[in-house]
């Protein structure tokens, strides 16, 4: 029955690759990524892959939420009521907050790959091309959500990546940065999970590949410079924002918030 609608919907992407306006095929993950403070512990983002055959958007639906609301007045000031009655109801954990921070944005027909994200409170975006996959296909092969794949790997700015992209799904897309395989890449992990995706959904859609929200607001560097300057926030984050802030936080409360595990690194590596 699977490959039965997806072999409908190849006829979907060849029709609609020129256009890239909609997605084709929405994908639902669990990303797990190491704690800051602690190497053996793991936090998640939820993330939501939106693709066709041109282009895609790896984003978090409530992040999408929360700066869809900053970007009008009118929704400034429901966000700032949402969080307004969880605060005076006691409900902190009912306050609407980002979950993850980075968007991708993928567009194969202008060979570019684009990253919004933030550190401390500073917005940035860069390109880079999507080329620099390369990947070594094994035999291996499992199920992922009803669907036969087959194992990649590849090392990729300091990490060695599994992927797991399954044929019956046409589409040279995955998760975050990944892409270039015969197949839409459904799971993967790298360096044993210190930071995987994990699939928990998959449909066909016309769902709208929107814009970031925002946009305008995040300034331009590159993918080293940003590293780099995440990096700095990670290890030193109350100087950051003592700096930006002009405030000074106690070297106790520095301790107890900002402890960082000497086995934390970031996704990528390759800045050091």
């Amino acid at each position: 029955m699977k490959k039965f609608v997806f072999i409908s919907l190849t006829i979907v992407f060849v029709a609609t690759s020129s256009v890239a306006q909609n997605a084709d095929i929405k994908v639902s993950y669990d990303a797990y990524f190491q704690r800051v403070d602690n190497g053996k512990a793991y936090e998640k983002n939820q993330y939501v892959l939106l693709a066709n055959a041109a282009e895609s958007k790896f984003y978090s639906p409530m992040t999408e939420y929360i700066d869809s609301l900053k970007s009008s007045p009118k929704g400034a000031a429901k966000l700032k009521n949402q969080t307004g009655a969880a605060v005076n109801a006691g409900k902190l954990e009912a306050m609407p907050q980002r979950d993850g921070s980075y968007y991708i944005v993928k567009s194969f027909k202008d060979s570019n790959m684009r990253s919004y994200d933030s550190t401390s409170m500073e917005l940035f975006y860069y390109d880079e091309s999507p080329d620099g996959w390369e990947w070594e296909i094994s035999n291996s092969t499992r199920t992922v959500l009803g669907y036969e794949c087959i194992k990649a790997v590849s090392d990729y700015h300091g990490r060695k990546w599994e992927a797991w992209f399954s044929p019956e799904i046409p589409i040279p897309n995955g998760p975050w940065k990944l892409h270039g395989l015969p197949g839409l890449i459904l799971e993967a992990s790298a360096d044993g999970g210190k930071y995987s995706f994990i699939p928990t959904g998959l449909e066909q859609t016309s769902k709208p590949i929107r814009p970031v929200f925002n946009a305008d607001a995040y300034e331009k560097t590159d993918r080293l410079s940003f590293l780099k300057a995440k990096s700095s926030y990670i290890n030193n984050p109350a100087g950051m924002i003592n700096a930006q802030l002009g405030v000074t936080i106690p070297r106790e409360v520095q301790e107890r918030m900002f402890k960082k595990d000497s086995s934390f690194d970031l996704i990528e590596t390759d800045y050091h």
